[in-house]
């Protein structure tokens, strides 16, 4: 695991990286934040035809309310879309492992192979979300 995350302002940026919507999110994933996550997070669902990526290197808190909406945002994604996370630090982990939405959506290490998983998953239709 990487060094905890210092924290700092929460910022949310979406870009296409291969066709597939990358959402890099940085700060604390609270009930102050989580307002402004709904708000990116739940119409680039709705338009990920290529799937969707959740990038939480940078994130220095994340609530439980966060986790749900995380759910509800995969829960949004076109039938054949799929959805990963990256989270690499104990702070983003921990929570993740203990809510269980790992067994829900692939978590990764790095964007790379997040979106190389969610296309390949896109793709064939195979995987889970």
């Amino acid at each position: 695991m990487s060094e905890e995350p210092t924290g700092g302002p929460f910022e949310i940026v979406s870009a296409d990286h291969e066709s597939t919507t990358v959402l890099t999110v940085r700060g604390e994933l609270d009930l102050d934040t989580i307002p402004a996550l709904s708000a990116t997070a739940f119409p680039a669902a709705d338009t990920a035809d290529g799937g969707l990526v959740v990038d939480l290197t940078d994130v220095s808190f994340l609530s439980s309310s966060a986790i749900t909406v995380l759910v509800r945002v995969c829960d949004r994604l076109p039938s054949a879309s799929r959805m990963a996370l990256v989270a690499v630090n104990g702070v983003v982990v921990r929570p993740v492992q203990l809510s269980g939405i790992d067994r829900v959506m692939a978590t990764f290490t790095t964007v790379p192979d997040a979106v190389a998983h969610v296309r390949s998953s896109t793709r064939s239709g195979e995987a889970e979300r």
